[in-house]
């Protein structure tokens, strides 16, 4: 990634840039990122020491009632998505191990409650909920649970698995990242740092001041005129047309002097 400074300076196309990219919007602008507590419920079967899918092996009968063989079943895990649907929003999930898992939210229009099977990837995803359907976003994968909407049959829904985390949730993430590179750079650049120290100087001066003199208001215009002088780096600040009288009338006073200076110096005749 190119770098946002160069000897202590920001760069001006990386941060036009990275204001640019500040402005988009990610693909659902009323995904607001909380906390999620107690939003996901996870009920494991416990049949494995590590919490992995577990594998069990049952005797399988025919219709006689005779043995043949065994049969191999994985138990769920449940996923209990409580709050469903409450509002576009998205969270931090915890660590999951992952495997087969039963989906178990209300459809976000019917009412309906809904078990939906899906097989989720190990790791720990961000969780989406939209009136569409809820999506486990990993960070190089996405599993959608879509909920379907009258006039199709809402008793179906379908899922599906997609790769990466989707463009819009990656410009979001790519614009946080960036955000944070430029505050970075923006305050580990020493102009920056100047200005920092010198209003926190600056600051630290004037609560000084107004402990000592109390109410500002009450001072007169020329005690806030003497007040603002003492303030380090406000005289500097001030316009030239604001200097000008003030270099008059300097100027006239050693102009005076100098006159009065040649009047009272007595004149000393030569001989030559």
């Amino acid at each position: 990634m190119a770098r946002l400074t160069t000897g202590g300076m920001v760069r001006p196309a990386m941060l036009l840039a990275a204001l640019l990219c500040m402005r988009l919007v990610p693909v659902s602008a009323a995904e607001n990122i909380v906390a999620g507590l107690n939003d996901l419920v996870i009920l494991d079967p416990g049949k494995h020491e590590r919490g992995l899918p577990a594998v069990e092996l049952t005797p399988r009968k025919n219709a006689e009632g005779v043995e043949e063989g065994l049969a191999i079943d994985i138990p769920p895990k449940v996923h209990v998505h409580r709050y469903y649907y409450s509002g576009d929003k998205i969270y931090q999930g915890p660590i999951i191990q992952g495997g087969p898992t039963v989906v178990v939210a209300n459809h976000p229009q019917t009412g309906e409650r809904m078990y939906v099977d899906v097989v989720l990837p190990a790791g720990a995803p961000r969780i989406a909920y939209t009136r569409h359907g809820i999506s486990y976003i990993y960070s190089d994968q996405r599993v959608e649970v879509t909920f379907r909407h009258f006039p199709f049959d809402p008793t179906v829904a379908v899922v599906k698995h997609h790769h990466g985390k989707g463009w819009g949730r990656k410009i979001d993430d790519a614009r946080q990242h960036l955000g944070q590179h430029v505050k970075e750079g923006l305050e580990n650049a020493p102009l920056f740092q100047s200005v920092k120290e010198a209003t926190g100087e600056t600051s630290d001066f004037l609560h000084g001041v107004k402990v000592s003199l109390g109410d500002l208001s009450t001072q007169s215009v020329d005690g806030l005129k003497t007040l603002t002088n003492m303030v380090p780096g406000i005289t500097y600040l001030k316009s030239l047309a604001e200097q000008e009288p003030e270099k008059d009338y300097a100027n006239s006073i050693r102009e005076a002097g100098i006159k009065k200076e040649r009047t009272e110096t007595p004149f000393l005749p030569t001989n030559r």
